[in-house]
């Protein structure tokens, strides 16, 4: 029989899952900006806070949806 997990520990999975997919996802949008800057826009910095802010979003829905689904 599977052991029961406490609310208290499936809110904090939950809060630990956010938080490492926000510092994934907003670190791959930095690298991706800092590449997109370099590569493609001849060092403008635009891209940098664009894409940082793409995947900082994206994080955050996510969290959103496993918290309300």
């Amino acid at each position: 029989m599977a052991a029961k997990i406490s609310s208290e520990e499936e809110i904090s999975r939950k809060y630990d899952r956010c938080l490492s997919n926000l510092f994934i996802k907003g670190g791959i949008g930095l690298s991706a900006g800092v590449v997109l800057s370099v590569v493609f826009f001849r060092k403008r910095t635009w891209p940098i806070p664009l894409s940082t802010g793409i995947g900082l979003g994206i994080s955050f829905s996510e969290c959103e949806r496993q918290f309300n689904p």
